[in-house]
């Protein structure tokens, strides 16, 4: 804390008036009770004002620091007084004016509500982020080979806790546990692109290098407790960053045990673990001292947390990368020549594995008609060899109750049905158990696909529809029909097909003749337009910033 956060103000000026003319090595922090701070930061020194104004506040990056909650609205006018049992009737953020003691310019001093825990988590990782990145790439790729080890360790303990705590089958945790292995072994191939290297130069060297950004902020999802947190913090370590995850709070004590086993060779702080709300999300996104943000999330909410960003920056708030992994529908056909019961083994496992709830599942699935009369008795197969039951044994492939919100996925399993779609597997459920796992297919009437959230809406469930379709061109057409863009799985068909359909799809990535959970990490999970920016972009290319150096 600076030497000035002693007691609490009763306005501003109360506060700064001892300080004018003081040095100030950090964040100026007031407690002012229940685990709250009032902050002005990041500040360097409080100056004499001319003519009588309140103080500057010098930022060290040389600008003013804005609000954590600067989105919400900043007051150009003074608040007369700050009390403690009044905090939470008072604006999150204020603002007064203030004259640089240099320049003679005005400008805004902003002062904000923060938990005091969770800023000094952001404080913590801006003070000890150097120590990320005065290691050599090399040193630091060593340090996640050593991750990997504690994670492959810890690795047991990890998959009995998201059993327990998420009801996610055991089958399914392994995998993902082995995915994220997986992840770390590719590291050092991502990491040969951020490697500085000699570019061409008119005369003399230029050097292009890839810097980190400072701290990285994770939100992570509950669908993905292992895969998801080690893909960000140990990309943005091995990037140079350091970082703090958010884990869902459906899966808290999972992504915390991943992360602290990640954690353990790196130096103490820079994995910080913020266990909040979504108001301190909020917060956080606008925060002094974050630096980049990794998002993985439904697109609605990371529109949510675009239009919080937006709301900082007109407030102040410095700009920083925000990289949304968001929705997605992805499509899988099946054209003449597939194999049809490896088609049908692909969509079952694409559609419902952890019961439907990753983000490129196969959610909309095409089929051309001449194939359907063999693939839908071949799909019925598929479904009846799953396995639902106790996700505590080790055969179970859907755990016999999906978690979360399942109101959307019955809204448009009813409404198909309504339209005219056919229930072609599974059964209408029993709306005394809301939560039982149910695998369903429902075929979809054409010209009825553009009103159908079977079609249109990301839906995380173990129900897809599928339509029929005359030729390629015809499954392009559906294919396209979309504004997310993850990803696409194609069965059978002619090299000619795949061509016209690897130009005309506008996703990030496209297998052919693959399962759309096939076991990759050199096939990077991303997307495009609804679903994200970098596509198929590794991580830790995302988490850096180029910089050239000339020397004559």
């Amino acid at each position: 804390m600076g030497p000035c956060a002693e007691s609490l103000p009763r306005d501003l000026d109360e506060f700064v008036e001892p300080c004018r003319g003081a040095d100030v090595l950090g964040a100026l922090d007031v407690p002012i009770g229940n685990g709250l701070r009032w902050r002005i930061g990041p500040a360097r020194r409080i100056a004499q004002a001319a003519d009588g104004e309140p103080a500057s506040c010098e930022s060290p990056r040389g600008e003013l620091g804005c609000g954590a909650r600067g989105a919400d609205r900043t007051i150009d006018r003074p608040v007369d007084r700050l009390h403690e049992g009044d905090r939470g009737k008072v604006p999150a953020d204020f603002a007064r004016a203030a004259v640089d003691q240099d320049s003679g310019r005005q400008e805004i001093v902003r002062v904000h509500l923060m938990e005091e825990w969770l800023a000094g988590l952001v404080d913590d990782a801006s003070r000890r982020r150097g120590e990320v990145a005065e290691l050599s790439l090399d040193e630091r790729l060593d340090r996640a080979h050593c991750s990997r080890r504690q994670l492959a360790q810890d690795g047991p303990a990890i998959v009995e806790s998201a059993v327990r705590e998420a009801k996610m089958p055991r089958k399914f945790v392994e995998r993902e546990l082995q995915s994220a292995l997986l992840l770390l072994d590719a590291l050092p191939a991502f990491a040969e692109a951020i490697r500085p290297r000699v570019v061409p130069a008119t005369s003399g060297t230029t050097l292009l290098e890839w810097l980190p950004f400072g701290v990285v902020l994770g939100l992570h999802s509950a669908n993905s407790p292992i895969w998801v947190p080690t893909v960000v913090s140990m990309s943005a370590l091995v990037a140079g960053n350091a970082c703090i995850c958010r884990p869902s709070r459906r899966v808290a004590t999972t992504t915390e045990r991943v992360l602290r086993s990640l954690a353990a060779p790196w130096p103490d702080g820079v994995i910080g673990i913020a266990h909040c709300d979504l108001e301190a999300v909020r917060e956080l996104l606008v925060a002094p001292g974050i630096d980049a943000i990794v998002a993985h999330a439904a697109t609605a909410t990371c529109k949510e947390h675009l239009a919080t960003l937006a709301a900082g920056y007109a407030n102040g708030a410095i700009l920083r990368p925000y990289i949304p992994e968001g929705s997605g529908n992805d499509v899988l056909i099946v054209l003449p020549g597939a194999n049809v019961a490896d088609a049908a083994d692909a969509i079952v496992l694409g559609a419902f594995a952890n019961a439907g709830q990753l983000c490129f599942s196969a959610k909309r699935i095409l089929v051309d008609e001449t194939l359907w009369p063999a693939l839908r008795p071949a799909l019925g197969r598929a479904v009846a060899r799953l396995v639902i039951g106790d996700p505590e044994d080790p055969a179970t492939d859907l755990s016999w109750e999906t978690l979360g919100d399942q109101t959307l996925a019955e809204l448009a399993f009813s409404e198909a049905l309504a339209a005219g779609g056919e229930l072609v597997v599974g059964r209408v459920p029993d709306p005394t158990r809301p939560t039982q796992t149910i695998p369903r297919l429902v075929l979809l009437p054409r010209d009825q696909l553009g009103r159908l959230r079977l079609w249109r809406s990301e839906i995380f469930a173990p129900v897809r529809g599928i339509a029929l379709v005359h030729s390629t061109d015809d499954a392009v057409v559906l294919a396209r029909d979309s504004q997310l863009g993850i990803g696409a799985s194609v069965f059978g068909g002619t090299p000619a097909d795949h061509e016209l359909i690897r130009r005309s799809l506008r996703v990030a990535r496209v297998l052919f003749n693959e399962s759309p959970l096939y076991q990759d990490p050199h096939l990077v999970v991303g997307g495009i337009r609804d679903s994200g920016y970098g596509g198929a972009r590794p991580k830790i290319e995302q988490l850096v910033y180029a910089r050239r150096v000339h020397t004559a």
